[in-house]
This record gives structure tokens, sequence and C-alpha cells, in this order.
């Protein structure tokens, strides 16, 4: 059995309306007490592995939860890459190409960017190797695009409802995958 921890980041220092994804963002002045939260909700849990995004806004928040673990950085569990739209604002950006992206982000990407199919070989390369390590209870510091796509594999959400999912900054998501293939997932922290 594999208990797995996701962990999203907490809120990043952007305005409102920015588009991003790899875009490496500090934080905001209310992340000492979102670490609090997070902390409270993973209180006397013993990891046996902690995986990181390279970016700052998770590496800086899983140095501060572990302390005196190594955590490993991992580009795989790295937000969506909006190419040429990171950083800019929404409003921006031109109407026609957002359409075009949204009305088929599986299979289409941002000028020079990600397709989110692309997002979802990354994530299930990661998982495929965590299957094959002998680990029982594992944090991930991540990102809410990489937890959907987890989210729609182990829950069977179709890829259009995926964003109907509420996973706010410093969310805390419990999967658990039993010998055999049964897993459970629960919401500890929305």
């Amino acid at each position: 059995m594999q208990e797995i921890y996701l962990i999203r980041h907490t809120t990043p220092k952007v305005e409102k309306g920015i588009c991003y994804g790899q875009l490496d963002l500090d934080i905001t002045d209310s992340y000492e007490d979102e670490l609090k939260q997070i902390r409270n909700t993973i209180l006397h849990k013993q990891f046996d592995d902690v995986y990181s995004s390279p970016l700052i806004r998770c590496r800086k928040l899983a140095n501060d939860l572990f302390e005196n673990v190594y955590i490993q950085i991992d580009n795989r569990i790295m937000e969506l890459n909006f190419g040429d739209w990171e950083g800019k604002p929404w409003k921006e950006i031109e109407r026609l190409s957002i359409d075009k992206w949204s009305n088929d982000f599986i299979n289409q990407s941002p000028p020079n960017g990600e397709k989110f199919s692309e997002l979802i070989s990354r994530i299930n390369e990661f998982f495929s190797i965590l299957k094959e390590k002998v680990h029982n209870k594992i944090a991930i510091v991540t990102h809410s695009g990489v937890i959907r796509v987890v989210l729609m594999k182990y829950l069977s959400i179709p890829p259009e409802n995926i964003f109907n999912l509420n996973l706010n900054y410093g969310c805390v998501i419990k999967l658990t995958i039993h010998d055999g293939g049964y897993h459970q997932v629960e919401f500890l922290k929305g």
C-alpha cells in the first residue's frame, strides 16, 4: 500500500488575471499562515520520500514543511507550460488563440507551450517510477495542473470536467493505492 499526499503550493505572488504555469513566482505575505495550516494537516506524518517541483513556490514550501528530509526535485511535476502566454494578462492574449486552445486543450498548446496531453504523459511517467519503488508514504509538493491529472486518472474524471474541481492554494489530497490497484482519494484540506 502507498499513501501519496499531493500538496499544492501556497498563494503565488502574482497579480490577478495573469497567465502563469511554469513562470517561477515567489510566494505572498500570507505564506506563514498557509504554511501553518498545511503543517497542521500533515502533522505527525512520517514520509519515506518527498518530491517537489523545482519552481520556487513549491521548493520553498517543501523545504519549510520537511526541514530535515531530503527533497527530490523533479521537473516532471512542474505546472503546464503556457509558452508565450506566461506572465501576460489573460485579457491581452488574443481571444481567438485562447478559444482555439480551450476548445481542445488536450491536443492544442499555447504558442511555444505544452499540450495538456504532454502534461499527462509527464505525470504518468513520474507515477510509473513511483510504483516501481518501495515507498509507503510519499509527499509531492506541486501545482494544480499536476493534481488535476492525478485526480483525473484516479477518480475517472473526463478531461473536459477536470477544471470543475476546486483546488485551493495549499490544498492537501491523500491518495491511497492498495495492493491490487484499489485506491481511495481523500481531500484533507481544501
